[in-house]
């Protein structure tokens, strides 16, 4: 299968893996400044993060433990776009399931690339506010999420330092605290 992108040109393609949230591809690739080669990348879903802000301005963070890091992570509310779904609609229904709560008031902050070399899917952030109460509906890899809530300065100052690292969860907040500032 044939198919120009940018300036890259694709001669080939073998899908090496494929599984219920990944797919592993091996593409040949004319580069427009190389010559022909393998280029190994993984297909996975769109992803959303929010940054939810409660009445008295403190946004929610989830923590939860990753197996690839190995340790226990802090980043905002967010997961997975379904097939066919829309961005902001996959990021209402994960800050439901992971945190209980709902939000009147949704505003696009942007979208990233967070691993372009490796893949193309893109995070979708999001600004909610007027939270209310929903439901919770976490799936079984999410068992041990527990739910905080801090001042976006505080939350900047976790970035800051390190402690929260995940690329959207920096980027949204980031955003939100650029918006924030800008009284937008």
């Amino acid at each position: 299968m044939d198919g120009t992108l940018g300036g890259w040109r694709r001669t080939g393609r073998e899908v090496l893996h494929t599984g219920p949230f990944v797919r592993l591809v091996a593409d040949t690739v004319q580069g427009p400044y190389a010559p022909p080669f393998r280029y190994e990348h993984v297909e996975v879903a769109d992803a959303v993060r929010t940054v939810a802000l409660d009445g008295d301005r403190r946004l929610l963070l989830v923590e939860d433990d990753f197996y690839l890091t190995g340790r226990r992570m802090p980043h905002l509310p967010g997961g997975g776009v379904e097939p066919g779904e829309a961005p902001e609609a996959a990021a209402r229904r994960e800050l439901e399931e992971e945190t209980g709560l709902r939000a009147a008031g949704w505003r696009p902050l942007g979208a990233i690339h967070p691993l372009p070399s490796s893949t193309s899917a893109v995070t979708h952030l999001f600004l909610a506010t007027g939270l209310s109460a929903g439901t919770m509906a976490r799936d079984s890899t999410e068992a041990g999420m527990t739910v905080h809530r801090c001042t976006l300065e505080e939350a900047l100052a976790r970035v800051t330092s390190g402690e929260i690292t995940e690329a959207g969860s920096v980027a949204a907040i980031l955003l939100a605290a650029r918006t924030e500032a800008a009284g937008a």
